[in-house]
């Protein structure tokens, strides 16, 4: 039973560095282990120190970064906060300003009419009083019109119109002077309510 061929042997890429390291070692003796073992820890210590202070170096170079954008974003937050407050003061005044306007509208409008006060308010503008100018009707808004009517009959004459639209309508009419004619008319959008005054 003399067999020729040669024994194949299965070794591993494991098996072969162990042996290394055992012929290694007998070679050596016991201090090749420790001298290479303590230069690795070197090098492992050393290099978690660089990591560590390269990342302590980038964390204060973002840290400083960062600070510096958000100092600028809160200053430029303060002008805006003060941009604000500024508008917010001016929004005021305005709506001060309207409700000061709108009151005395309606003082206007609800006035007692006093029998010397033969004041009719502008239809158009609603704000300021109609002076009658020589068969002209004139309001300080820049409106002018002509009517035949008196002043006292005028202002009958569109309580009534507003009165007769107002049983058909909820809206408020709208009154205008037509630039060919310089005739006083009204309308309204919501319902085609349209008349001379």
């Amino acid at each position: 039973m003399n067999s020729t061929q040669s024994t194949v042997y299965h070794t591993s890429v494991e098996q072969k560095r162990h042996a290394q390291d055992v012929a290694k070692r007998q070679r050596m003796g016991k201090q090749m282990p420790r001298l290479r073992e303590m230069l690795r820890d070197k090098y492992r210590k050393r290099i978690i120190e660089t990591r560590n202070r390269c990342t302590d170096a980038n964390r204060e170079i973002q840290l400083s970064e960062l600070r510096e954008i958000l100092r600028l974003e809160l200053s430029e937050l303060e002008k805006d906060v003060e941009l604000e407050e500024l508008i917010l003061q001016e929004l005021l005044s305005d709506v001060n300003e309207w409700y000061a306007l709108g009151e005395k509208n309606l003082e206007t409008l609800y006035a007692e009419p006093d029998e010397q006060q033969k004041d009719v308010l502008c239809p158009v503008c609603q704000i300021k009083n109609l002076r009658d100018h020589k068969g002209a009707f004139i309001c300080e808004c820049g409106i002018r019109f002509e009517h035949s009517a008196s002043m006292e009959q005028l202002q009958v004459l569109l309580q009534q119109q507003i009165a007769s639209h107002e049983l058909q309508c909820t809206q408020a009419l709208r009154f205008f002077i037509e630039p060919a004619s310089g005739h006083l008319y009204d309308m309204c959008g919501s319902c085609d309510y349209f008349s001379s005054v």
